[in-house]
């Protein structure tokens, strides 16, 4: 044995006694990111991808960037790892994590359920007997029910839903390390037919994907659904994006390659073939997608077909695309080019409104990008991305992230998307649902300021040049985001987050002109979370907020929530409570928080108007692998003697929803880490 592998025989027997059984806690990830400017169907695929990589982790030696953003390790922490694995040597074992500058304890058990620790050339073989032994199986079957019926439920016409008021899904994955993976998804949204004559399939919605890595050249091949993501995301994004103001202050955006669908949002995915072949420095994604839209003349996203008009308009459409993305990566310097065309069998149209006279119409768009990263120094990165629609409109954004130390970054982009760019994958940081017609100059800044503080500000400045949704002229706005963390001990820990945002909107004034006026929002957060172990939790969150417009002075809202958290080491039951007031003047005062729901399922609470949220969640496990969970919510309005509207109306002044949830992972036996010094 060398003298190496004797001192790192040492740091296993120091470290034996540290308790490394981290538990897949998805619920702080997400919450971690609740303010982030992304979506809550973003939010949904965060969850299934950190879920997916817990069932497969990856080599932290060849983990790629996305991979560990993912994780949640920030700039400087993945500088660092590369920085240690090329200059030191490559990691021997797990203990030696906690050494690498950046890491810590805490920062190996975050990352702890998403490695293990390999050579690079480890490669897990793709023969039936090892794949079928050594794969891990789970299904997951969800049920959901609003117990009050809605006006679509009982109306008499043909004007109501279709289906009875509960949803349901079914998922089952199996994955075999980071080499083979195969799903089938099945869902279906309250109000939609089930198992009837407008639905003799069951399920509304279904999807199935497989996918093979490392074969000889061929580093994927993904047939079925799958996501795509390129560059900084002007061309081609239908990954996740954390948009603006993420706590680590990091503008460059990583999107790469080719991502199984295992989401059940029906939209923003591929049905086809895609492949990445690598050819030493560089990368040729080919890709191709043959599917059905929902159409009325425009694309529908919303996935729901549950009345008669809705189930006329599925699938009503055909979108065809296909395309390329050749890549050049070499010593921190990548190069990218993306060519892609897109097809409808109708042709797209649009309402005649003003803002939307660049809209793309018509049945075929083609999108060209260039995007660059290129180090300027050790710890300066400049990137950006160029695209031009078919129409020969264009857009840009460039930026250079700048690591300042130990945990501290600053970054600063800017874009530029003219109103006449027309792309439907477009998903880069931007103010509005569609890169064009925007202006923007974005920086932020992250610091640890010691082992107790760290802070985070953000600050974007946008343009929209031309007319926008409820603009009728050019207009400026900002958005400002800044947060502070105290950790005085690890049991403790105190947040205080405030934002302000101002988009204008239009004012009809005393003299009948119509034009935008500052629309303010201030708002502020205090959170608190307790916890002692892993068998109590307490969160505290209390908020305030204050808006101001042309037609009023001031309108305000305030909320005040509490979460308990247990789950007891003697019997195999968990309990998550919460109860909830609220109090707004108006619907710009709303406020909206995370939930913890059933197990890898995002969801989040509207708090408007006044009145009570609360919900509890019971978990049993049968076994290690096999658990029920069920949930009870209802939200209680003071002053409302209806709720919602339209066939979504309730009668009466609350809304009640139970759910449950069975998931069973099976054969979850094979060996997690594999050290050198075995």
């Amino acid at each position: 044995m060398t003298i190496r592998k004797v001192i790192y025989s040492i740091i296993i027997f120091i470290f034996s006694s540290v308790n490394l059984a981290a538990q897949i806690d998805i619920n702080n990830r997400i919450s971690s990111i609740e303010e982030s400017e992304i979506s809550e169907q973003d939010k949904q695929t965060l969850i299934e991808d950190l879920y997916y990589l817990s069932l497969n982790p990856v080599n932290i030696n060849s983990a790629d960037e996305n991979t560990l953003q993912l994780m949640g390790l920030d700039a400087f922490q993945i500088l660092s790892l590369k920085y240690y694995i090329k200059e030191t040597h490559q990691i021997l074992t797990i203990y030696e994590i906690p050494f690498i500058n950046g890491f810590s304890q805490e920062v190996l058990n975050q990352i702890l359920p998403f490695i293990y620790v390999a050579p690079v050339l480890y490669k897990p073989s793709l023969s039936l007997d090892s794949v079928f032994s050594k794969s891990i199986y789970d299904i997951r079957l969800q049920y959901k029910k609003v117990l009050e019926k809605s006006w679509g439920y009982i109306r008499e016409d043909d004007k109501g839903y279709q289906g009875k008021n509960f949803s349901t899904s079914f998922r089952f994955n199996q994955s075999y390390f980071n080499r083979l993976s195969f799903s089938i998804l099945a869902d279906n949204d309250a109000g939609e037919p089930f198992f009837n004559s407008k639905q003799k399939l069951g399920y509304d919605y279904l999807s199935a994907q497989f996918t093979l890595r490392d074969i000889s050249i061929i580093e994927q091949i993904t047939i079925g659904d799958y996501r795509l993501g390129f560059g900084e995301g002007l061309a081609m994004n239908q990954s996740l994006n954390f948009g603006h103001f993420t706590q680590d202050a990091k503008s460059k955006k990583n999107y790469s390659g080719i991502k199984p669908n295992r989401s059940i949002t029906e939209y923003n995915s591929m049905r086809g073939i895609a492949t990445k072949i690598r050819l030493k420095d560089i990368s040729v994604y080919l890709f191709g997608s043959y599917n059905k839209r929902d159409y009325s003349g425009s694309l529908l996203t919303t996935g729901l077909h549950r009345t008669n008009s809705e189930l006329q308009r599925k699938d009503s459409n055909i979108e065809a695309v296909y395309g390329t993305h050749i890549e050049f990566n070499r010593k921190g310097v990548e190069l990218g080019i993306t060519l892609f065309n897109y097809h409808y069998k109708y042709p797209i149209t649009h309402q005649s409104q003003a803002y939307m006279q660049h809209y793309f119409e018509g049945k075929h768009n083609s999108i060209y990008s260039f995007n660059a990263s290129l180090p300027i120094h050790r710890k300066i990165r400049a990137f950006g991305e160029i695209a031009m629609s078919e129409n020969k409109g264009y857009a840009f954004i460039t930026g250079l992230d700048i690591n300042l130390g130990y945990k501290r970054n600053l970054s600063f982009n800017y874009r530029n998307y003219q109103n006449q760019y027309q792309n439907n994958f477009a998903s880069a940081i931007g103010t509005q649902s569609r890169n064009a017609n925007e202006r923007g100059l974005y920086s932020a800044f992250s610091a640890r300021i010691n082992k107790y503080f760290n802070c985070f500000i953000g600050v974007d400045y946008f343009n929209f040049p031309d007319q926008s949704y409820r603009a009728n002229v050019s207009v400026n706005g900002y958005k400002i985001r800044s947060e502070i963390n105290y950790q005085p001990i690890l049991s403790n820990q105190f947040s205080l987050i405030y934002k302000m945002n101002n988009r204008p909107y239009n004012e009809t004034h005393t003299n009948k002109e119509i034009y935008p006026e500052d629309n303010i929002l201030n708002q502020i957060q205090l959170r608190y979370i307790y916890s002692k172990n892993k068998n109590l939790m307490l969160k505290t969150r209390i908020g305030y907020s204050r808006t101001k417009n042309y037609k009023s002075n001031e309108n305000q809202g305030m909320f005040v929530s509490q979460d308990l958290i247990l789950s007891p080491k003697t019997i195999p039951l968990s309990l998550n409570l919460r109860i909830a007031y609220f109090n707004t003047d108006d619907y710009d005062n709303a406020f909206y928080i995370y939930e913890y729901s059933l197990p890898l399922t995002y969801s989040s609470s509207q708090l408007y108007d006044r009145g009570l949220r609360s919900y509890l969640i019971l978990r049993y496990d049968f076994k290690k692998n096999l658990y029920l969970t069920a949930r009870y919510s209802i939200t209680y309005y003071k002053d409302k003697t209806e709720i919602h509207s339209s066939n979504d109306k309730i009668l009466g002044n609350h809304k009640q929803e139970v759910s449950f949830q069975f998931y069973w992972l099976i054969n979850k036996k094979r060996k997690r880490f594999i050290n050198y010094l075995e």
